[in-house]
């Protein structure tokens, strides 16, 4: 068993391998603004490196990863310099042939590992669709949701780290250290009150910015002046390294489920 990339095989290996055991896998980043600090292709960058990490682990299970779309769905992030995005149209028509294609080479399983939470409400809607139309089972892997949540303020608030802040920060100091360079990521992030969920969201129960039942939807602009929405003060190359790994760790796990994983029907 291994793991392979899509774009460095040629037709005869296609031939060779059994596609009804291969799982597919389509990364996802983005390019879009990530403050002042981190490179505008971070969630691509991110998602690379599981993607390397998870080839050089991964020995039990065979897969072949798509190369990553580095163009996706980031208009929260418009009106900042060096964002890029697609329509939401775009990205579900681009999906969906990608899916097509993986559906044509008699593929039966397609796995979305996304590193952008900007993607994640049409991966949900792709992903049922995608297996309606094609056959195609599909699994919907958020790097996102893995992150280990940064540490509480002293004040005992809850930290809110979903752009820029402790871990992206921590991951690309320790995966990408040449682009860190002469870079000052201290004292960065300007949510009203750094690293806490901003102060719109004081006082209410259901209304949260992520992971509550109720959702409401954000521009950056909305949370931050310079990008960045969260913490950045405690990341450091050491957290993003062990952070990485366990990544890494997980991704493998779910990847092994994936394998394993029938519908009732398809169990013989």
């Amino acid at each position: 068993m291994t793991c392979r990339r899509w774009h460095e095989l040629s037709t005869t290996d296609f031939a060779r391998m059994d596609p009804g055991k291969t799982l597919v896998i389509l990364p996802l980043g983005s390019v879009e603004q990530h403050g002042p600090h981190l490179p505008v292709g971070t969630d691509t960058l991110i998602v690379e490196a599981v993607v390397d990490g998870v080839m050089q682990r991964l020995t039990d299970v065979d897969c072949l990863f798509l190369p990553a779309l580095w163009v996706t769905k980031s208009n929260e992030h418009s009106g900042f310099a060096g964002t890029v995005t697609l329509s939401r149209e775009a990205l579900c028509r681009v999906v969906e042939d990608i899916a097509d294609s993986v559906a044509q080479a008699g593929f039966r399983k397609l796995v979305f590992i996304n590193a952008h939470g900007g993607n994640s409400g049409l991966l949900d809607v792709l992903g049922r669709d995608i297996r309606q139309g094609t056959g195609l089972m599909t699994f919907g892997l958020e790097l996102w949701g893995f992150y280990t949540a940064p540490p509480a303020p002293p004040d005992g608030s809850v930290p809110l780290d979903i752009h820029a802040g402790y871990y992206e920060t921590s991951m690309i100091l320790a995966r990408y250290p040449r682009l860190m360079r002469g870079r000052q990521f201290k004292g960065l992030g300007s949510d009203r009150r750094r690293g806490n969920v901003s102060a719109s969201f004081g006082g209410f129960k259901y209304l949260q910015p992520e992971g509550k039942p109720v959702n409401v939807p954000w521009l950056t602009g909305d949370y931050t002046d310079d990008g960045v929405i969260g913490d950045t003060s405690q990341a450091s190359a050491a957290v993003g390294q062990v952070e990485f790994d366990r990544l890494v760790g997980t991704v493998c796990e779910v990847l092994r489920e994936v394998a394993a994983f029938e519908y009732r029907q398809q169990i013989s």
